[in-house]
């Protein structure tokens, strides 16, 4: 049963009619079904995203680059050093509250949230928002695997409709085109040299172009953890589509010297293919 199903059925009233539209997914506040805790253009992707990471949990590391060289730098150093940890996405509950409560409903599992960093100011700069009316929080998904294990393999970014920053229009452009979905590998004893060689191996190989990152101090213990992202070319394409690197402590003096690959970032969104074909569909004109 997709995730969408299960929520409706675990929100449905007796005798009502609680359903989430087959077609047509996004809903901003006030409109229908923008009364939804999620809307069904969320749900969705959270059941894309969900599946996508119990594959990625049984996967070889170098696969989740794909295409990428076989014995080249990219697919050994990925191999020896990097740990799959999770997929990522962007939703817009209703409100805080509700929407950990819908995912609790849904058997997810949601953690406690912290503050987040990267993506408040993402989403800042992409929409033009000041980042502190963003309320974005981070929580983490604890899935059974196929290896019978359980760990938080999904993170979900929230960003709750009731946020002072929040307007209908963010909401669409991010769902429709999933800027924020990525793979994140763990890697859990960082050193300059191994990420400059990393780095290096995933721009060549796997087309992956740098896009910043950043230092959470509210995540990963008492040194916080530092997240790196990535994102494929137009030239290269794959699969997946964004990566992250999730190293403990703070490595934003790394960062700092990373190359500058503005233009070529810009370029790849520019030719981003939405990841929510419902969405992107022009209406059906009547006749």
């Amino acid at each position: 049963m997709s995730i969408a199903r299960r929520f409706e059925k675990a929100n449905a009233e007796p005798g009502s009619v609680h359903g989430i539209p087959e077609t047509g997914g996004f809903s901003g506040a006030g409109t229908r079904p923008g009364s939804e805790v999620f809307s069904a253009a969320g749900l969705r992707q959270l059941d894309d995203v969900v599946r996508s990471a119990r594959l990625a949990s049984a996967a070889v590391a170098s696969s989740l680059l794909a295409p990428v060289p076989a014995g080249g730098d990219a697919a050994a150093l990925t191999e020896q050093h990097c740990v799959f940890d999770h997929c990522g996405l962007l939703l817009f509950p209703r409100t805080l509250d509700e929407g950990l409560r819908g995912l609790q409903q849904l058997g997810l599992a949601p953690s406690p949230v912290v503050p987040s960093t990267v993506v408040r100011r993402r989403l800042a700069e992409r929409h033009g928002l000041d980042p502190a009316d963003c309320d974005v929080r981070i929580t983490r998904l604890r899935l059974g695997l196929p290896s019978g294990r359980r760990h938080a393999a999904v993170e979900v970014f929230l960003f709750p409709r009731d946020s002072r920053a929040y307007a209908p229009q963010v909401e669409e452009a991010e769902v429709v085109n999933g800027f924020e979905q990525h793979t994140a590998f763990v890697v859990a004893r960082p050193s300059t040299g191994l990420l400059t060689r990393l780095v290096a191996s995933w721009r060549v190989e796997a087309g992956l172009l740098t896009e910043g990152g950043g230092h959470n101090p509210h995540e990963g213990g008492p040194d916080g953890s530092t997240v790196m992202y990535f994102v494929r070319e137009h030239d290269h394409p794959g699969l997946r589509r964004r990566f992250e690197l999730h190293c403990p402590g703070d490595l934003t003096a790394f960062i700092a010297g990373l190359p500058e690959q503005t233009a070529a970032v810009r370029h790849a969104y520019a030719a981003w293919h939405p990841v929510d074909p419902v969405l992107a569909a022009p209406p059906a004109r009547s006749v």
